[in-house]
């Protein structure tokens, strides 16, 4: 777990802190909007970082929160968030994780799942940790993004985006906050296959489209027009 490297742990909380990253200036209000209403809802969220969305949710009324997460530092950073009697926080990598059978009204996972490879096992227990017609709601890297890091890694800001090796699925390496990280790109169509099998429907998709009142510079929404940072997908469980 790269984030329990302690160097690493403190940059990456120091970026977020600053609260005008593209996770919290397009990811998370899409986020919101599509899972919409959460008031008596039990909700699992996997890979729940510092725990500081279940406070937000349990704010809005949600019945109980669940959060898994495979970090001890960031799964202590929770505990300490998340104090409430309402709210579980399970140090656990979500591949290994027990999920209980028709327990959950609502699943959540933000940008976690281009770490696992194997999805289509855990999107099955996903399905049935869920109650009858239960929602999953999760984003991912978009697969422009995941499918070549080489523009990333040159760190141009304004700089042409490359696509490379998009129809080769697998892992990639990325230069991240100074550490190597591993990441697994799948296509569209592969998460698409992905969900079909697993017995979901297909609610809503989004591609991040930025909107430009959650930025108070113009420039940064502009950059962030031209190239889809998030995948995005709304499912039910039938």
């Amino acid at each position: 777990q790269v984030y329990d490297d302690d160097t690493f742990f403190e940059k990456y909380n120091q970026k977020r802190e600053k609260g005008d990253s593209p996770n919290e200036l397009i990811e998370q209000p899409i986020i919101d909007e599509l899972i919409g209403q959460v008031k008596g809802k039990k909700i699992l969220d996997l890979g729940c970082g510092d725990g500081k969305y279940g406070v937000e949710l349990l704010k809005k009324a949600a019945k109980q929160y669940h959060g898994i997460e495979g970090s001890y530092k960031m799964a202590s950073l929770a505990r300490e968030n998340l104090k409430c009697d309402n709210s579980i926080i399970e140090e656990n990598d979500i591949e290994k994780a027990k999920l209980k059978r028709l327990e959950y009204d609502l699943v959540i996972s933000r940008l976690v799942l281009h770490y696992i490879e194997d999805l289509e096992m855990l999107f099955k227990r996903i399905g049935l940790s869920l109650k009858d017609g239960g929602e999953f709601v999760f984003s991912v890297e978009h697969p422009i993004i995941t499918s070549c890091y080489e523009s990333y890694n040159k760190g141009i800001k304004r700089g042409d985006w490359i696509v490379d090796d998009y129809f080769d699925s697998g892992e990639r390496i990325n230069i991240w906050l100074g550490k190597k990280v591993v990441k697994y790109h799948k296509t569209l169509g592969e998460y698409w296959k992905i969900i079909k099998e697993s017995s979901f429907e297909v609610i809503e998709i989004r591609e991040s489209k930025p909107q430009q009142l959650n930025f108070k510079n113009i420039e940064e929404y502009q950059r962030r027009m031209r190239v889809p940072l998030f995948l995005i997908f709304k499912l039910k469980k039938i």
